[in-house]
């Protein structure tokens, strides 16, 4: 429901009411606060390199928590840890300040869909990655 309320709302697009079959391959990930999920993310392997964030959605009450910051890069962790070397993502034009900050390099387009100014971002994790640990993301509702 998170991604209904906070994505596909804004965007102007129907509702899902289970998750797709595309994304069964996917690695779903999560913050909770207490039983509630406050933050979603998907890694979707492209290719044996190549991996692409999708569906990055932070409750709007959990916002300002840094709690979306925390999950990227424990979902770039996971992505080195699962041999990617590259991640890429379709940002919507809101959140082109937050990849920027980290570390994502914006390719020279931008296009519309719907509703939404989107463009394509990549990072190269090639190196090591180590300035998140799995406990930190870890929340209790006090971060």
């Amino acid at each position: 429901m998170l991604r209904n309320r906070v994505l596909k709302e804004s965007a102007g697009k129907p509702y899902l009411f289970e998750a797709p079959i595309e994304e069964k391959q996917d690695i779903h990930l999560v913050v909770r606060y207490g039983e509630e999920v406050v933050g979603t993310l998907l890694l979707h392997p492209v290719t044996s390199s190549f991996v692409q964030i999708k569906q990055v959605a932070i409750d709007p009450l959990a916002q300002g928590k840094h709690l979306g910051k925390k999950m990227m890069i424990y979902a770039e962790e996971i992505a080195h840890r699962c041999g990617f070397s590259t991640i890429f993502l379709t940002g919507r034009k809101q959140a082109w300040g937050f990849y920027d900050k980290l570390a994502y390099q914006e390719l020279p387009y931008e296009y519309q869909e719907d509703q939404l100014i989107l463009k394509v971002f990549k990072k190269d994790i090639r190196q090591p990655l180590s300035r998140i640990n799995t406990k930190e993301m870890k929340t209790n509702g006090r971060q």
